[in-house]
């Protein structure tokens, strides 16, 4: 199997159980899962989807030669991840943006994939326990597979990381003892400040904080009328899309024409903002290893900390209000 990726180009994949499960319905329905939630709706050149970024984490889980079983969890670890993804977060009121996490086993079981993983001899159970890998799942600030793919991705397709720094991430980064690692501080400076600079221009930019609260609005309503259930989050984009545009509601189709080009939001004080919430402020401060020693960058970069630190602080809630068009 031969995929052609966007941002790592050519892929070949040789493992039959790798492109099997690729194949399979669970895999599939993510090409129809929008991994930016509702951005694209205001900012087109936003269409990433779960599909390409899944095959992205299984890439540098197999760059690193990881254990199969580690592999095949980086590749599905999105498989339940819901229809306009962390969209159904707020819909849910689910503080730590991982409402659909507690559906993995129950989506996975009832799926084909246990009978692919036997039948190429792979222990399920080691699979489902991604807990274990740590390279795939592990705490901020540390760099993961998830993590490193959904920045590189989200950055190129946005305009801001060429593909010669992400060739450059590809080839600066190494692993020991399940940590990834840089052996240049300065490559590590700039994989720690282009990711909070991301942060800003992309995951916490304000027109992204409204369509995801205009979105959400609409679902929330159609589940109280009844136009929509908890189950059908777990379809995909269009097939919600399509129920929120054939119900004939006027109070839906009030907040789905607000999702179009050009409805950009600007940041705004609690006391103005017509949305106004919590948000991740991420950072990844990359381990650096000097003299056989592995620290973090903040520990060699004077002012790193505290950079860290304004811009968690900087971004821990926003509010924003639409930018209103100007007659011309």
């Amino acid at each position: 199997m031969v995929i052609q990726d966007r941002i790592y180009g050519r892929i070949t994949i040789k493992d039959p159980v790798i492109a099997e499960l690729i194949l399979s319905r669970p895999m599939q329905r993510l090409k129809e899962i929008s991994q930016d939630g509702a951005s694209h709706f205001i900012q087109p050149v936003r269409n990433v989807t779960r599909f390409e970024h899944s095959i992205g984490a299984w890439y540098l889980s197999n760059k690193f030669t990881r254990p199969i079983e580690e592999q095949i969890a980086s590749l599905l670890h999105d498989v339940p991840h819901t229809a306009f993804s962390h969209v159904i977060d707020i819909v849910m009121a689910d503080l730590n943006s991982a409402y659909h996490d507690k559906f993995t086993k129950k989506i996975i079981l009832a799926s084909e994939i246990p009978d692919i993983l036997a039948k190429h001899h792979v222990d399920i159970g080691k699979v489902l326990n991604k807990e274990d890998y740590h390279l795939l799942e592990n705490d901020l600030p540390d760099i993961s597979v998830d993590r490193w793919d959904y920045f590189m991705r989200d950055s190129h397709m946005f305009g801001v990381m060429p593909k010669q720094t992400i060739q450059l991430f590809l080839r600066s980064v190494k692993e020991k003892n399940e940590r990834f690692y840089f052996e240049d501080t300065h490559v590590a400076s700039l994989f720690a400040i282009m990711y909070m600079n991301c942060g800003r221009l992309i995951w916490l930019d304000p027109s992204s904080h409204g369509s995801y609260f205009i979105l959400a609005s609409a679902l929330k309503y159609a589940l109280q009328q009844g136009i929509l259930t908890n189950e059908d989050f777990f379809r995909t984009d269009s097939y919600v899309l399509n129920t929120l545009q054939g119900a004939g509601d006027s109070t839906i189709d009030g907040w789905l024409n607000r999702l179009q080009p050009g409805k950009e939001f600007s940041y705004a004080p609690k006391a103005e903002a017509e949305f106004y919430g919590a948000n991740k402020a991420r950072v990844i401060d990359p381990w650096v290893e000097r003299e056989g020693e592995l620290r973090h960058l903040s520990e060699y970069v004077s002012g790193m900390k505290a950079y860290f630190e304004e811009y968690k602080a900087r971004y821990a809630f926003i509010g924003v209000k639409p930018v209103l068009s100007t007659p011309s």
